[in-house]
């Protein structure tokens, strides 16, 4: 094969003075190294612009960008549905779970996960990313289910939490309550414009009202945030960027690697704007190893009442997130998945119909040539 002559080509046409390229190209000394692709072209390297002007481009998303991430969740969000029937209808275990999920969102086209899917049920679910997956599921527990499917290497990401029996007992419908209030609060603000610390700073407030109300904190708003005592529940951020990657780009916040620098993917310093697509997934978890951190402390016990913890502790974790898009007026739940008690408990019940996704799972899409998933009836009715 004779040598390509592509790049001396774009160099005596272009006649460049500088190229930018992404920092990854640096050594440990943090020197730029020229490749062997530009050797002989007289220009300059920058790599000061070319990542953040990349994020910010695979941030705000084009509509077909937008359609494929819909239909990502939308398969994923009645994969969520179908498990929570199975989980009704047999015994099974987490692993089993997690599988079927896989299975149902491959019967569908989307052979590809965004992640790996959590499935967590009792205790484990107050652990975050626990992927073991490898325990029955307690018949008097929740479970936790984060998963999402990719769509033509575009993500989903959808939780549902909810009780194996079909059922929440007293406790967990608290919890469960709360956490609903938290994303509901988030979810009746965010639009163009608003800050995405300030939501952050609302679900806590929620969250720490929510948590006095029933006793499990005492003392007043002011003086539990100031201390961080709603951390001891709630230990992760409120939401994310979603695109190309399920923890996406987009983030401002610059941070430092061993030999570069790295932008972080949570929106926490700069507003909501039109055609992000985000995630709102507050949590309250009964984290053992957080809670006993915060409570040895004498300066912390105060704000705890141990008797009432002690009575919620068994819930283990709640978690609920959906997948949203920021419009011009507000925002759009691209998650269809139900998630209020009411609604998970009728869709639980033995009388409740078997989810069919069969009929007419279309992708609207420019470049998908209006591809149509072939119908495959009673798919979900193992």
């Amino acid at each position: 094969m004779e040598e390509s002559k592509f790049a001396t080509y774009l160099a005596d046409t272009l006649k460049p003075t500088v190229i930018h390229m992404l920092d990854n190209v640096a050594n440990e000394k943090r020197q730029v190294q020229r490749p062997a692709l530009l050797e002989g072209i007289n220009c300059r390297i920058c790599t000061d612009t070319m990542r953040e002007a990349l994020y910010e481009a695979r941030l705000i998303k084009f509509p077909w960008e937008i359609d494929l991430i819909r239909q990502a969740t939308y398969i994923s969000s009645h994969a969520h549905m179908a498990l929570m029937q199975a989980t009704k209808t047999r015994k099974t275990t987490e692993k089993q779970l997690a599988a079927y999920f896989r299975w149902i969102t491959a019967c569908y086209g989307l052979d590809r996960q965004a992640y790996i899917p959590i499935v967590a049920s009792g205790p484990r679910a107050a652990t975050l990313h626990y992927t073991k997956n490898n325990m029955p599921l307690p018949e008097d527990a929740l479970v936790l289910v984060d998963a999402g499917a990719e769509c033509k290497c575009y993500s989903s990401d959808v939780t549902r939490t909810f009780p194996v029996s079909g059922t929440f007992s007293d406790e967990a419908k608290v919890i469960y309550n709360i956490v609903l209030a938290m994303q509901e609060a988030v979810l009746s603000r965010i639009a163009p414009g608003v800050m995405w610390t300030e939501m952050e700073d609302l679900a806590i407030q929620v969250l720490c009202n929510k948590l006095t109300e029933i006793g499990i904190l005492v003392g007043t708003q002011e003086e539990l945030i100031e201390s961080g005592v709603p951390y001891a529940f709630y230990f992760h951020s409120l939401g994310h960027s979603v695109g190309l990657n399920v923890h996406d780009v987009g983030g401002r916040t610059v941070y430092h690697t061993d030999h570069k620098q790295e932008y972080s993917p949570f929106l926490v310093d700069r507003a909501l704007e039109a055609n992000m697509v985000i995630t709102v997934e507050p949590g309250l978890y009964f984290n053992d190893t957080y809670l006993k951190i915060w409570t040895q402390f004498p300066e912390y016990q105060k704000f705890f009442n141990m008797d009432i913890l002690e009575r919620y502790r068994s819930v283990g974790g709640v978690r609920i997130e959906d997948t949203v898009v920021i419009t011009p007026e507000g925002h759009e739940n691209l998650t269809i998945a139900p998630k209020t008690v009411e609604a998970i408990e009728a869709l639980m019940s033995p009388k409740a119909k078997k989810q069919d996704m069969s009929n007419n799972i279309t992708l609207s899409i420019a470049s998908s040539n209006n591809s149509v998933f072939s119908p495959l009836p009673n798919v979900l009715s193992l």
